[in-house]
């Protein structure tokens, strides 16, 4: 065998596990970004898969253990769609009442619930106003 040939077969070798790799690892963080009644109406076809749910907090649920950084509110979407999320660990300081949340984790339609493994809140539009108000006043 040619010197050349070995260099080009041991290349196409290199770049078929990188490309494997690659594959896998985008498969394996992969999720699924619904709202709150895509996942109700089809709960199993997620059951085994991560996904990502956007919502708002709803009014009056919020129920906080900040020594065991345990969170348990309901989550509500723009349909009236409402879902139960438990929560373990840092609670973002923008997390309030009927602010928007995106959780991710997996849901179990036997008791509602979602045991989210992360949640992110979103920064309220208050914030916004503020920015805006403070340019005019420099200008």
């Amino acid at each position: 065998m040619k010197k050349g040939s070995k260099f080009f077969i041991a290349g196409i070798i290199v770049v078929g596990v990188i490309g494997f790799l690659i594959m896998s690892g985008f498969q394996q963080n992969s999720v699924y970004y619904l709202e709150v009644n895509e996942l109700l109406k089809q709960p199993e076809a997620y059951k085994a898969k991560g996904v990502r749910i956007s919502g708002n907090v709803k009014e009056g649920t919020i129920q906080q253990d900040v020594l065991k950084k345990f969170l348990k509110f309901v989550m509500i979407d723009d349909t009236g769609a409402t879902m139960n999320v438990e929560y373990t660990g840092l609670v973002p300081d923008a997390f309030t009442e009927d602010v928007q949340v995106i959780v991710e984790g997996k849901y179990d339609k036997s008791n509602n619930t979602f045991y989210a493994k992360t949640l992110l809140a979103k920064c309220p539009s208050k914030y916004e106003a503020d920015a805006t108000e403070e340019e005019k006043q420099k200008s």
